[in-house]
C-alpha cells in the first residue's frame, strides 16, 4: 500500500510540474501542435515516466498513475470552474492580436505568432489581407478568433469548446 500512495504522491508531483511547464510554454506553442511540440511531449512523458512509477513497472503501478492523473486532471477542471482565478492562471487571458486593419505587434509577441500566423489564421476564414481584420483574438483556450468585414469566425488551433473573450472589447 505504501508503493501505491508513493505512486499517488510522484505522479502528482510530476503532474503540477507539467502543468507549470506548458503554461510557461506558452499557449500559441501548446494548443498549435507541429511535429516539434509532439516529439517534445513524447519525450516528456518517456522521461517523466520513471519519476512517476518509481522501480514498480507493474501493471498496477501504471494504472494507479494513470488513475491518478485522471483525478487530478478531474479536480482540476472542477476548482477550475468554483474559482475562476484558477483558470485564469492555468489558461490566461484572451489576447488582442488585430484590430481594424492593424497588427499588434505587442500582442502577437506575447502569443508568440508571426504576422505570417495571423495572415494564415485570416486566409482560412477567406480575409485575403490583413488589412481587412476588424478584430483577431488568440482566446485563452488557444483559438485563433478572427472577424472581418461581415465575416466572423474561429480557427482552431487545437480541439476545445470556444470562449467569449472578456478584455478584448476595448
Amino acid at each position: 500500500m505504501q508503493v501505491l500512495l508513493e505512486i499517488v504522491l510522484r505522479t502528482a508531483a510530476v503532474y503540477l510540474f507539467l502543468l507549470l511547464g506548458l503554461r510557461l510554454l506558452g499557449r500559441g506553442e501548446a494548443a498549435q501542435l507541429r511535429t516539434i511540440d509532439l516529439v517534445l511531449l513524447l519525450v516528456l512523458a518517456n522521461s517523466l515516466q520513471n519519476a512517476m512509477v518509481g522501480a514498480d513497472t507493474s501493471v498496477l503501478g501504471g494504472i494507479v498513475a494513470a488513475a491518478t492523473l485522471l483525478v487530478l486532471a478531474r479536480l482540476l477542471r472542477i476548482a477550475e470552474m468554483r474559482f475562476p482565478r484558477l483558470r485564469q492562471g492555468i489558461e490566461g487571458e484572451p489576447m488582442l492580436l488585430a484590430r481594424n486593419g492593424r497588427v499588434l505587434q505587442r500582442g502577437l509577441t506575447a502569443a508568440n505568432m508571426t504576422t505570417s500566423d495571423l495572415a494564415r489564421a485570416a486566409r482560412r476564414v477567406g480575409i485575403d489581407d490583413i488589412s481587412h481584420i476588424k478584430l483577431a483574438i488568440l482566446e485563452a483556450d488557444g483559438e485563433v478568433s478572427v472577424i472581418g468585414g461581415s465575416t466572423a469566425s474561429v480557427v482552431p488551433r487545437r480541439t476545445s469548446r470556444p470562449r467569449t473573450p472578456k478584455r478584448a472589447r476595448s
